[in-house]
């Protein structure tokens, strides 16, 4: 059995070692939690680092990084350019209206141009931005908006899909075929580890014990819409979704009203991420279902 973990946006200028780590360190918290050990080693987990890769592809102005052991490489040509601008505003008024900064009020706040340009112009974001600030402290409206772009660029963007995919892909290409395989994303990266493993995705072959989905915006309109037609990963036993209510990434569960594949997802809504914008991975895998949840898909056992 081999643990991939897939992380999400804003791991750019990171030691990949340093940020492993910290995944291992919150995987080992997490069972402590429940008195079980991780019944895998260190060299069973897999962590392909792309955050300077995602930086250099989502902002061509950043300096060059270096490559570090272990990383999925940076690219030196430009990213195309894509309408991301209307994706990403579309997951934003999502988000406002989920926090009770919908429609009616923005409308109230905007000047007539604004109202006229509607929901899907920047100047109405930034007053939907702009009131999540003052009305829910608990959101931070910078990180909200980055998550935003992000996910819109990735989705959007068949460049920075296609490199990051095919990194992931390569970081698993010594591992024997018929090894199983836990899979864990977070944030943007339940996203990405949702579209390797889907159908036609770069890692659809493979045997999957569990897919774990940690603080997902897979549940938002716009991302579906972009994913469509969705569906159960075929190489998937099974799937687990885990999110703290007031996280503002994880907008909905994915039920059958947001996320309707089968089998159904289990989601499990109980975690109280104890990070500052409730949405940090150590939050997550530190939750005592989370895991017990992912110690059992290790030990290839039913939870």
């Amino acid at each position: 059995m081999k643990l991939l973990l897939v992380h999400g946006r804003s791991q750019e200028d990171k030691n990949p070692a340093v940020l492993r780590h910290t995944w291992v360190t919150a995987l080992h918290a997490g069972a402590e939690a429940v008195g079980l050990d991780l019944p895998i080693t260190e060299t069973d987990i897999i962590f392909p680092y792309f955050g300077d890769a995602l930086i250099d592809l989502t902002s061509p102005e950043h300096p060059d990084h270096h490559n570090h052991a272990g990383e999925v490489a940076p690219i030196t040509r430009a990213r195309e350019h894509v309408n991301d601008a209307e994706f990403r505003c579309r997951v934003l008024n999502e988000c406002f209206d989920a926090a009770g900064v919908g429609y009616d009020r923005i409308w109230e706040q905007a000047e007539p141009e604004v109202r006229e340009a509607g929901p899907l112009s920047r100047e109405w974001v930034q007053i939907g931005l702009g009131l999540l600030d003052r009305f829910v402290p608990s959101v931070s409206s910078f990180s909200l908006n980055l998550a935003a772009a992000d996910v819109a660029m990735y989705l959007e963007d068949t460049i920075i899909q296609n490199f990051i995919e095919t990194g992931i892909a390569r970081a698993v290409s010594d591992i024997d075929l018929d090894e199983e395989l836990v899979v864990v994303g977070h944030s943007l990266g339940s996203i990405i580890a949702y579209r390797i493993l889907a159908v036609g995705g770069v890692l659809a072959s493979r045997s999957v014990r569990s897919f774990i989905t940690l603080g997902s915006p897979l549940g938002i309109t716009a991302v579906r819409t972009a994913l469509h037609p969705i569906a159960h990963p075929p190489n998937a036993g099974s799937w687990f979704n885990a999110y703290d209510d007031r996280d503002a990434v994880a907008l909905h569960p994915l039920d059958e009203r947001f996320f309707p594949v089968l089998p159904a997802i289990r989601n499990y809504g109980g975690v109280q991420n104890d990070t500052v914008n409730r949405h940090g991975i150590s939050g997550y895998l530190s939750d005592r279902v989370v895991a017990t949840h992912l110690i059992n898909a290790l030990a290839g056992e039913s939870s």
